[in-house]
């Protein structure tokens, strides 16, 4: 089967960026770091470099949440197909 541009798969790159994890959702409900699942944020905390802005960003949100940052990443970074 031949490839062409119209049936050619579409990959978009991954937006876990600092401004798109601290932008508010469209409908005006909170930032992104607020609604998104400790499974997620634990991947994309161990996605990137430590002392990273978007590590902090996580750290701060875990903490604003009563969480310590190492116990609610680490048992959902087990949960995640992203465990390191």
């Amino acid at each position: 089967m031949k490839t062409t541009r119209k049936n050619a798969k579409k990959t978009k790159p991954a937006p876990e960026t600092y401004d798109w994890l601290m932008a508010a959702m469209k409908n005006g409900h909170g930032r992104r770091i607020e609604k998104l699942s400790w499974t997620r944020l634990a991947a994309i905390y161990y996605a990137n470099r430590p002392s990273s802005r978007i590590r902090q960003a996580i750290n701060r949100e875990a903490r604003r949440c009563g969480y310590t940052p190492r116990t609610i990443l680490g048992l959902n970074a087990a949960d995640s197909a992203y465990a390191q």
